[in-house]
């Protein structure tokens, strides 16, 4: 694939642009995967610990969680 340099923004050539259904289709399937990227690790709430050995703990439970519902939806 070659590189093309263009001396002025007015010689590149125009972006292909998505309109009516193809760019609502667009906008759901992004919005999909950030929502399976971005979500948030750990369940909403406070929690308190005796010892950081416990919240240690609490924390690989919930991210081996998370790992094994990530790979049933792979």
């Amino acid at each position: 694939m070659s590189v093309q340099r263009f001396k002025d923004v007015s010689e590149m050539p125009a972006l292909p642009r998505r309109q009516g259904a193809a760019l609502v289709r667009a906008i759901r399937e992004v919005m999909a995967r950030a929502a399976l990227l971005a979500r948030s690790s750990y369940p909403p709430g406070v929690y308190r610990y005796r010892s950081l050995g416990d919240a240690q703990e609490a924390r690989r439970s919930i991210e081996s969680q998370r790992l094994r519902d990530r790979r049933k939806t792979d």
